[in-house]
């Protein structure tokens, strides 16, 4: 079910039943954000939607809480994106392996972030910016059967700016919409 407008900000949140453990102890389905009619994850992957559902609705979520930062906000969209990119995962250094970084403006889930893609949020204060980008790709090794991550070249940035108030309207709804699921059979 769609919450939103997939051709400007949207969050797809199914539960499948058929994909549900026997237990019944999680919920199984599809969780996508669509961001300015771009699809994050760009394929088909199982979510658990616990896992989704309460990241995006955790207050450390930029969608939930949007950081307020004026100037990153007016930068042309590759120089936020990298910005806010470089900020949350740091470049290590010779001085710091690991160093650091600052996740106050992330606002992917699990689901989206293990497919490689990046999605960040920033508000001036009434709009919220949201800029999403996939980073990486899987790809198998050449002569193996094994995959790696690569890094993409180039970059497509998708990007939204909505009214704080239109995002919140959407977690309500798909928060509604998860407590609504029928317990599991034990």
């Amino acid at each position: 079910m769609f919450f939103g407008d997939p051709y400007r900000f949207a969050i797809f949140a199914e539960c499948i039943p058929d994909w549900n453990p026997p237990s019944g102890s999680f919920y199984n389905g599809l969780f996508y954000y669509s961001i300015d009619g771009n699809f994050f994850p760009q394929d088909l992957r199982t979510a658990t939607l616990c896992v989704d559902v309460n990241t995006l609705l955790d207050p450390a979520n930029a969608l939930y809480t949007p950081p307020i930062n004026a100037e990153v906000f007016a930068m042309p969209g590759p120089d936020a994106f990298k910005y806010l990119y470089s900020l949350t995962w740091p470049e290590s250094t010779a001085e710091e392996e690991y160093p650091e970084g600052d996740p106050v403006y992330r606002a992917d889930t699990e689901n989206i972030s293990e497919s490689g893609a990046s999605v960040f949020a920033v508000s001036d204060g009434k709009m919220v910016r949201i800029l999403a980008a996939r980073m990486q790709r899987l790809v198998q090794k050449k002569d193996s059967d094994r995959y790696e991550w690569v890094d993409k070249k180039a970059l497509n940035i998708a990007e939204i700016t909505l009214a704080s108030s239109e995002i919140a309207a959407i977690l309500d709804k798909i928060k509604n919409y998860y407590s609504s699921l029928t317990p599991l059979p034990e």
